[in-house]
């Protein structure tokens, strides 16, 4: 009985710290400034919807959100194919340099975005890519790659070897075999490396800020920032535009809970 309170007191405790900020925000977005600077605890006396209104046209929040999908969602399919096809051969072929093949890629988890930032600048400059959707998407599959070729080769580790067995007798061929039998059984994996990419794509603000110059290129984080000035902050529409940037992925989680929640045991337990 003891242990099941404090079960309970724990994770409703944690669901509070959780829940708070969220609450907060969303509070936040409905007052004005003054109300938020003076007392930012309270409810406000006013409901102020138009803040939502004015965020969504002052920020552009429309071409901002096809943007990030467009970033995003180019970046996914590229972080999902690559890893996929590269993991496959790294995890069940034999061949000279593989230890060494699988080694670069995992060595990119080592690299901080930030370390890269200037030789990317300069790169994508010579390229003539800045302000440009590829100045994101090129950075976003680069850096999502190395995590997504770890999740799938352990994943395709864990397979029997009998099903490129009865593959072989059956007469296909390594690509056949691939597409065929391993990648339909990789899909809680791919769910994974989905995801992951999803939510560092999404959310990613760095690259974002230096690479992308003009408005009308800007992704959500970029065009949410712009309510965050130097000497001025209208905390009411920043608190508005975060709220707008999140509901995209509320409605995708709750239209894929199912997935998502077996696609994170999946990285959590290791196999499928």
């Amino acid at each position: 009985m003891l242990k099941k309170t404090l079960l309970y007191f724990f994770l409703i405790t944690y669901a509070v710290v959780i829940l708070y900020p969220i609450a907060w925000v969303f509070v936040s977005s409905l007052k004005d400034n003054a109300s938020i600077i003076t007392n930012p605890y309270s409810f406000p006396k006013e409901l102020k919807w138009n803040n939502f209104y004015n965020a969504w046209k002052e920020a552009k929040m429309g071409q901002a959100l096809l943007n990030s999908l467009i970033v995003t969602g180019c970046s996914v399919i590229g972080v999902a194919f690559l890893a996929a096809m590269v993991s496959y051969p790294i995890a069940r072929l034999t061949f000279k340099w593989r230890g060494i093949l699988y080694a670069l890629f995992i060595s990119g988890l080592f690299v901080a975005p930030v370390t890269a930032l200037i030789p990317l600048l300069k790169l994508l400059s010579r390229l003539n890519l800045v302000d440009s959707y590829w100045a994101l998407v090129l950075p976003y599959i680069a850096f999502g790659l190395p995590l997504s070729v770890a999740i799938m080769r352990s994943f395709y580790i864990g397979l029997p070897r009998n099903l490129e067995d009865a593959a072989k007798v059956d007469g296909l061929g390594t690509w056949k075999t691939f597409w065929k039998i391993i990648f339909p059984l990789a899909k809680p994996a791919l769910y994974t490396v989905i995801i992951l990419q999803v939510i560092n794509s999404w959310n990613e603000y760095l690259f974002a800020l230096v690479f992308i110059r003009s408005p009308h290129n800007f992704t959500i984080p970029r065009a949410v920032a712009t309510f965050s000035g130097t000497f001025q902050t209208d905390y009411g529409l920043l608190n508005a535009a975060i709220v707008i940037s999140a509901l995209p992925t509320i409605i995708i989680y709750l239209i894929f809970a199912e997935r998502i929640r077996g696609a994170m045991a999946i990285r959590v337990g290791g196999k499928g």
